[in-house]
C-alpha cells in the first residue's frame, strides 16, 4: 500500500482479516459460528465508526482496509486448510 501511496485502515485490515479466518474455520471444521460472526461483524462497524468520528479515515480508506484483511485470507485458504 505505502508502493502506490494509498492510505488503508490497519485496524480494519486487521479485524476483517481475523473475521474471515474465523468464518473459514467455521466453514472447515462445519461448526456453527453464527454468533461469534454477528458479534465480530458488530465490532467491525463499531471499529469503523470509531474511525470515522474521529477522523482518522474515510469511507474509501476503511473500504480498501477491509478488502486488504479479506483477499489474503480468501487466497490462502486453501493453503492452511
Amino acid at each position: 500500500m505505502a508502493v502506490f501511496k494509498v492510505k488503508a485502515s490497519i485496524h480494519m485490515i486487521a479485524a476483517s482479516g481475523f473475521f474471515m479466518f474465523a468464518v473459514a474455520i467455521g466453514i472447515h471444521y462445519q461448526i456453527n459460528i453464527n454468533g461469534t460472526i454477528a458479534l465480530m461483524m458488530i465490532i467491525l462497524g463499531a471499529i469503523a465508526t470509531s474511525r470515522l468520528h474521529l477522523k482518522a479515515h474515510t469511507n474509501q480508506e476503511l473500504i480498501i482496509g477491509v478488502f486488504v484483511g479479506l483477499f489474503p485470507q480468501l487466497i490462502f485458504s486453501n493453503y492452511w486448510l
